[in-house]
């Protein structure tokens, strides 16, 4: 059978809706079954099923809606690139992410990533508590549940590195709370896990996944085991734990190439990309209109959310870098940046994990390893296949690592990567001079870490806003 059928899913996700309505009326409203009321378990029953529910997380993740900068999984990664150094936001759409007032316990933005991170956490875990009742080979079954641990390691990742400090300054310190069991309308809520705990569950997720699921999918808009040995390479980066990290990158990129210097003025949007390992799969019908991913990411000068790159990226690149050569001068001082295109296509595709990423999470692992040789080559892999006169790095330690850093904002404009670099190692916000949200954020800033939602305090039992709220600004200390 193939994997996650979208043409299969679509009457499936609809029914399992409905099912989903039918478990949370009333018993006075419908009775299916004598002295009980229908469950989660009279629903799955099927391979087929449970694929629909996971299907249906991916399709929810590629949508855009009307609230265009929080909907999407997309807009987790935009939001984090306009909290760095390399986004001008010159449209009202996304400037007060940039200018950092939008991420304290009120605002719809951090109600966004928690709520949206934490109904994908409950969609699988309900799979994975109704695991036992499908009919199905066991291939089929730990195909299940190897795609549902991924999913659910994949946003205890996400949500443990948007409300809680890095890993290196903050293990003891607390991080989110851990849910294992679907929650119902009776759940009192679960307390705040310590970081070290989140990773640990994040751990134990991607590893029993990576021992289950396979390279088989039906397109690169899912998950197989390359995108676990990615999402592995990340986690293990955070930690510290370099040798694991670099060998998971390897892994990660195995039969996705680096694409060549003239996919960045073609096939770098579409999921065709030789180097795209996972990839959110646009169409107009659900990332259509102007709220779209490339709403903002186009550099044709129209709409409220337009984004340029700022001088110093932009004249960073050397002449003969094609992804320099794609940043032209704007009427505004900065630079328009064409690796999204000059024009607006909602069927354009947007990367979640790339080759590319892979080869510098091993060029900094291997830097921190003291593996100055190895992180070099990995380097110049990235800067040759852009630069056809790159020079391999000579650099060594610290200068080595902060050229590899350098070559990730290079790389990765408008893909979410470089707060993560940032929080990882301490690093400060420093924006140009003239940026319109000009400012400067030490590392280890409170101010990058999303204050939990206050809507949390009032159904979480186990959660006080007095003890478990993160500060809004100030120094993180271990």
């Amino acid at each position: 059978m193939k994997l996650f059928k979208e043409n299969i899913s679509k009457s499936l996700i609809s029914l399992t809706l409905i099912a989903t309505l039918i478990i949370g009326c009333s018993e006075e409203f419908l009775e299916t079954k004598p002295g009980a009321s229908l469950t989660s378990k009279d629903i799955y029953t099927q391979v087929e099923t449970a694929e629909a529910v996971l299907t249906g997380i991916y399709r929810r993740w590629r949508t855009s809606g009307s609230d265009a900068s929080r909907t999407g999984l997309h807009s987790l990664m935009l939001c984090r690139d306009v909290m760095g150094p390399d986004v001008v936001v010159l449209g009202s759409w996304w400037a007060s992410e940039a200018g950092y007032a939008t991420y304290t316990q009120e605002t719809g933005r951090v109600r966004f990533h928690w709520a949206e991170l934490y109904w994908a956490i409950n969609q699988v875990n309900d799979v994975l508590d109704n695991l036992e009742t499908i009919v199905g080979t066991d291939a089929d079954i730990d195909r299940l549940r190897g795609h549902a641990l991924a999913l659910r390691g994949y946003c205890y990742f996400e949500l443990v590195n948007t409300y809680a400090p890095t890993y290196a300054i903050g293990s003891s310190m607390k991080g989110v709370p851990i849910y294992l069991e679907p929650t119902t309308a009776e759940t009192l809520g679960n307390p705040r896990s310590t970081v070290e705990q989140v990773y640990t569950q994040i751990l134990s997720d991607l590893t029993t996944a990576s021992s289950l699921i396979t390279g088989t999918r039906e397109t690169k808009a899912y998950m197989n085991s390359n995108v676990v040995d990615g999402l592995l390479a990340r986690v293990y980066l955070t930690m510290g734990d370099y040798s694991l990290a670099a060998q998971k990158a390897a892994a990660a990129r195995v039969g996705y190439a680096l694409c060549d210097a003239a996919d960045w003025g073609g096939t770098l949007r579409d999921i065709s990309n030789v180097e795209w390992i996972w990839v959110q799969d646009n169409n107009e019908q659900e990332n259509g209109g102007w709220t779209s991913v490339y709403g903002w990411l186009h550099s044709s000068g129209i709409g409220e959310g337009l984004w340029e790159t700022p001088v110093s990226l932009a004249t960073s690149y050397s002449a003969t870098d094609i992804r320099g050569q794609l940043c032209t001068l704007s009427p505004a001082g900065f630079y328009k940046n064409d690796k999204w295109g000059d024009y607006i296509d909602y069927t354009q595709d947007y990367p979640y994990m790339r080759s590319s990423e892979m080869y510098l999470i091993e060029a900094e692992a291997k830097a921190k390893l003291t593996d100055d040789t190895g992180a070099q080559d990995a380097l110049y892999a990235i800067q040759f296949r852009a630069d056809p006169n790159a020079v391999k790095s000579t650099n060594t330690g610290s200068d080595l690592i902060d050229e590899i850093l350098l070559e990730k904002r290079k790389e990765f404009y408008g893909e979410g990567i470089v707060l993560l670099d940032m929080l990882r190692n301490s690093l400060p916000l420093v924006r140009d001079a003239g940026h319109p949200a000009g400012m400067s954020i030490p590392g280890n800033s409170w101010d990058f870490i999303f204050q939990i939602p206050e809507s949390e305090f009032l159904i979480n039992k186990s959660m006080e806003i007095s003890t478990d709220q993160n500060p809004a600004t100030g120094i993180i200390s271990k």
